[in-house]
């Protein structure tokens, strides 16, 4: 089944793609942890006072907070289009591997 991902940014305004960075690194108390996107969840960003560090969910309901290394997500928009590089700053929320239900429709 394909999936897809999406990127909320601070305004609010979304953009479903594909996240192209194979893996994110996070600084954490535990020490750094690299993850496969592909086990990833969600990516939140720092963003006090609600997200006071960044966290990233695993698949499992697991959670790492710290600080993310890099400073920018490559991702590729649906439809086609260039390959953007996005800002970890201009970035609320990176939701990844999300599915569609075939066998869900929307109502005609």
């Amino acid at each position: 089944m394909d999936t897809f991902d999406i990127i909320v940014g601070r305004a609010g305004d979304s953009i479903t793609g594909k996240v192209l960075d194979k893996q994110f690194t996070i600084r954490s108390p535990l020490g750094p942890i690299t993850l496969a996107t592909r086990d990833i969840q969600w990516i939140h960003f720092k963003n006090p006072p609600l997200v006071p560090s960044d966290e990233i969910w695993f698949n499992m309901s697991d959670r790492v907070s710290g600080v993310i290394e890099g400073d920018q997500v490559s991702f590729k928009p649906a439809g086609g289009g260039q390959t953007l590089s996005i800002p970890y700053a201009s970035i609320h929320t990176v939701i990844v591997n999300q599915s569609l239900n075939p066998r869900l429709s929307l109502p005609h």
